[in-house]
């Protein structure tokens, strides 16, 4: 082991002059690398600091142009947002002035409407074609929204010149009917709500009216004197205006008045059933009237007579002096006559029986009166039931709109029941009189067999 380090010292120590002259030549030479480093690495820097001051300004360029740029697209964003604003702001405003006008439409045709109802039946010979032409521009495409404007203020310009008018009375020509109910052509005369007519004929004169199975003025005259006035005015401006102060009420109610017979006649058939019964059930009770009323009582010295002469054995005088009581008292007196000698027991049971046969002739027919009194109301409701049948049968044919068509059955619903209550009411309380007359009579009778009974001395 020492033997092997001591060889390797030794060749180190041979060979060290060697080495270390390799190791400076290593050094030299790289000492030139070195310089040779540092000069190119100078170069470079030159060169980098030649190039460095074109490159920042070219870098100062582009980040300039670069903001600009920027500053560009930023203000054609503010430009183009501004636009879009005022886009909106003009598409909303003019969808506010749409709306306004179809709100303008929609009020014109609603004045439109309360116009036309409101002119006069005469004025609708003047304004009426004007009204519709107004009134079919929304369906009309081939209008614009001005035209169909214009057209719809045509009728408000109309109207504000009807109202000036009005205000101080106007004349126009046109036709109306005239009492005869021929078209004639005259003049008429507005004031207000006062509309009169004269005829071009000179005859037809009168105040305008409208019937409703008619649109057409119709002339209804009020008298001579106003009718002569009226043909002045029309022919001089100028003159006495007849005014009805009720504006038509008045005529109306006198219209609506009619005669009795006009009223039954609308009750229609039933009706007449009604009446039959009412004239029977009257004759009835004037009959039983009669016959009651005519039923002589005995009077009390007339019984105290034939007691009298019963207790004295002149029966035949007593038979005589009963048989000139006429009626079912006369009857009586005389059965109480004839039985005076049977027991009381007897006598009672004839007397009883005698009234048993006077009842039913005084209350015979009688209660002929108590079924008219109850038949009329279930006639009447009869009559309702029909007259409801027509009325819904009317409807069915000509709807709800006509009024007068329906009358006719309104009326005999109506009037039917009003005379079976008329029948009815009456005929109830006679029944109640006749037969409260009725039960006198056979309570006076029954008084005097009574008193008979208790008068005569009979075997017990």
């Amino acid at each position: 082991m020492s033997k092997s380090i001591f060889v390797i010292y030794l060749f180190l120590a041979l060979a060290a002059p060697l080495f270390g002259q390799d190791f400076r030549g290593a050094a030299a030479s790289g000492q030139r690398d070195l310089n040779d480093a540092n000069i190119r690495l100078e170069q470079s820097r030159q060169r980098i600091a030649d190039a460095r001051i074109p490159l920042s300004n070219e870098r100062n360029r582009l980040v300039g142009k670069v903001l600009g740029l920027r500053r560009e697209m930023e203000q054609a964003s503010r430009l183009r947002d501004n636009k879009s604003v005022d886009l909106q702001g003009i598409e909303q405003e003019i969808k506010k002035r749409e709306d306004e006008v179809s709100y303008l439409k929609s009020l014109m045709g609603d004045y439109i409407q309360r116009f036309e109802s409101q002119i006069h039946v005469s004025e609708r010979q003047i304004y009426q074609e004007m009204i519709d032409t107004a009134k079919a521009t929304n369906s009309d495409s081939s209008l614009t929204e001005q035209e169909k404007l214009l057209r719809q203020v045509s009728v408000v310009d109309a109207a504000l010149d009807r109202m000036e008018g009005l205000s101080g009375g106007y004349i126009f020509e046109g036709n109306a009917l005239s009492t005869e109910k021929v078209l004639e052509a005259g003049v008429f005369t507005l004031v207000g709500p006062v509309a009169l007519f004269s005829g071009k004929n000179g005859v037809t004169a009168g105040e305008i009216v409208l019937e409703h199975d008619s649109n057409q003025p119709i002339v209804y005259t009020i008298g001579e004197e106003a009718s002569a006035n009226i043909r002045q005015i029309s022919e001089s401006s100028t003159g006495s205006i007849p005014v009805d102060p009720t504006l038509g009420s008045a005529r109306l109610v006198i219209q609506t008045k009619e005669t009795f017979w006009e009223h039954v006649q609308k009750g229609g058939v039933v009706i007449y059933f009604i009446l039959g019964l009412a004239a029977l059930a009257l004759l009835i009770a004037f009959f039983k009237w009669i016959e009651i009323s005519g039923v002589k009582r005995a009077r009390p010295e007339d019984l105290h007579d034939i007691l009298d002469m019963l207790r004295t054995g002149e029966k035949e005088e007593a038979l005589a002096k009963a048989k000139t009581i006429k009626g079912p008292v006369g009857l009586l007196l005389t059965d109480a006559v004839n039985n005076s000698e049977e027991s009381k027991d007897l006598l009672e049971e004839v007397l009883y029986e005698r009234l048993l046969q006077t009842q039913p002739k005084l209350e015979r027919l009688i209660p002929f009166i108590a079924v008219v009194a109850a038949t009329a109301p279930l006639l009447g409701l009869l009559g309702t039931v029909t007259g409801m049948i027509k009325t819904f049968k009317l409807i069915t044919v000509f709807g709800t709109g006509d009024a007068r068509s329906l009358s006719s059955g309104i009326s005999e619903a109506l009037i039917t029941t009003e005379f079976g209550l008329f029948v009815a009411i009456p005929a109830l309380i006679i029944h109640a009189l006749l037969l409260r007359k009725t039960k006198g009579v056979l309570a006076s009778m029954e008084q005097t067999a009574v008193a008979f009974k208790n008068g005569l001395e009979t075997k017990i």
